[in-house]
């Protein structure tokens, strides 16, 4: 009898998962990175003009520092990065201007000095504190989600499960931190922790081989596997480059729990 965890019918997700665990690197970090390249593709080929998409970049201020490197990347989408860009920067400038028309004067020792009047300041320090999280971010948080759920939900599927037992370290310790936090009580959860285990075990052990042949009175044995696994661990350690950000503003959104509403990281979990 199937599982009742298990979909009756395998969806577009499944076959994109079996597909990223046929290459390198933590497949949902894969999905991740393609889901926001075809959002930003959609974005400056089809929508800039739509007027809710448009609302939604406001809202949010413009796109995250990773989503905005990514369209530097794009040459053929500065037209309409061009569009989207003055929009956003026309609406700072309204916001600053209107900043400066609202000064606090105070008297200092060479007479009356103008300084940013206090409210005014904390209005706008409260306004960017306030905006909504990246679309593109949002985009890529709903294929992660989906992507992690069927991994667990496909894990005792003959065919994923050979497909992802043959992955050079299954997924990145954070998305495995996220899976275990977001589907605790899934029945394929135990089973997916022993695979990582023995996986980032066996990369242990890599890392002291790559160690050992460092050493002077082996340097001159031929290098296997271990050659890169310095690169791979600190990818199991870390994730994909770019997907998780950095922690500079992690106590600021510790402190805001709405800004979690959306969230790309294991460590924006509540």
């Amino acid at each position: 009898m199937r599982p009742r965890h298990f979909p009756s019918e395998k969806s577009a997700v499944y076959f994109t998962l079996l597909d990223a665990c046929g290459k390198e690197g933590c497949p949902v970090c894969r999905i991740i990175e393609e889901a926001s390249a075809s959002y930003l593709d959609t974005l400056f080929y089809e929508q800039v003009t739509d007027v809710e998409v448009r609302r939604k970049l406001r809202q949010a201020r413009g796109l995250c520092s990773w989503h905005s490197a990514a369209v530097t990347r794009r040459p053929t989408a500065a037209l309409g990065a061009a569009i989207i860009v003055q929009d956003l920067l026309e609406e700072e400038v309204a916001r600053l201007a209107t900043l400066q028309h609202q000064p606090f004067w105070r008297r200092g020792p060479v007479g009356r000095l103008a300084r940013l009047s206090p409210q005014a300041l904390a209005g706008y320090l409260r306004g960017w504190r306030s905006r909504h999280v990246c679309p593109a971010c949002q985009a890529a948080t709903a294929h992660e989600q989906h992507a992690l759920e069927t991994l667990l939900n496909c894990l005792d599927e003959a065919v994923f499960a050979q497909r992802f037992a043959a992955t050079p370290f299954g997924i990145c310790l954070p998305h495995l931190v996220q899976a275990a936090a977001g589907q605790a009580s899934h029945p394929n959860l135990i089973g997916l922790f022993n695979a990582q285990l023995a996986r980032y075990a066996g990369l242990v052990a890599e890392l002291a081989e790559f160690c050992r042949k460092h050493d002077y009175r082996f340097s001159r044995e031929a290098w296997g596997t271990e050659a890169n696994a310095w690169q791979r661990g600190i990818e199991v350690l870390a994730g994909k480059a770019g997907i998780f950000g950095n922690d500079l503003q992690r106590q600021e959104w510790r402190r805001k729990p709405r800004l979690r509403q959306f969230r790309l990281g294991w460590w924006q979990a509540p």
